[in-house]
């Protein structure tokens, strides 16, 4: 009889669940549709490369091109940084808690035209430490790293569903380069 309460009870709560609309992270949902259907990603140097393209990927209807001339879109990651920063110090002085910081800076090309500003996307994660546990730690830092540049990728996409498609494209050909960049001699 318990049991069987148990179960009808577990049952009614995943009812309630999905009434409401509830689902895991990555899981369902609607996801906005891109305003182009072919990308070229300029990431090779870059540890986000593979996130991003793993996250593009997942998007049936765009086709990651070689190259950007026969690209809608030009996705350039211009520089990422991690920062590891001491967050929280305990009664002996010794570090209690690190905070983890990722950024990334992304510039689109969209139809031969530059999306200005410049994306900039930033994950944080908090880690806490122990002297008793380096090598564990070091770990647990290498996976929280990953995940914060998973994250940060799905955030460069979701940003990407949501800019608008320059009416007419310039004349004369686009650099990726900043408009007020110096040339070097």
């Amino acid at each position: 009889m318990k049991q069987s309460l148990n179960c009808l009870l577990l049952a009614g709560l995943v009812v309630l669940l999905s009434a409401c609309g509830f689902h895991l992270r990555g899981l369902g949902g609607t996801i906005k549709e891109l305003p182009f259907s072919t990308l070229y990603l300029e990431a090779a140097n870059v540890s986000i490369g593979s996130d991003l393209r793993t996250v593009l990927a997942r998007n049936p209807k765009l086709t990651l091109t070689a190259g950007p001339k026969e690209a809608q879109a030009v996705v350039s990651v211009l520089n990422e940084n991690q920062s590891k920063d001491i967050l929280t110090i305990n009664a002996g002085g010794k570090i209690n808690e690190y905070q983890l910081t990722y950024t990334a800076t992304v510039r689109v090309v969209l139809g031969g035209v530059p999306i200005e500003p410049d994306m900039d996307v930033s994950v944080r994660r908090s880690m806490n430490y122990s002297d008793n546990a380096v090598l564990g730690k070091e770990q647990e830092e290498n996976l929280l790293w990953a995940d914060a540049r998973r994250d940060a990728a799905e955030q460069i996409v979701r940003r990407l569903a949501y800019l608008k498609v320059p009416s007419a494209a310039p004349a004369g050909p686009q650099s990726l380069k900043p408009a007020n960049a110096v040339p070097q001699p």
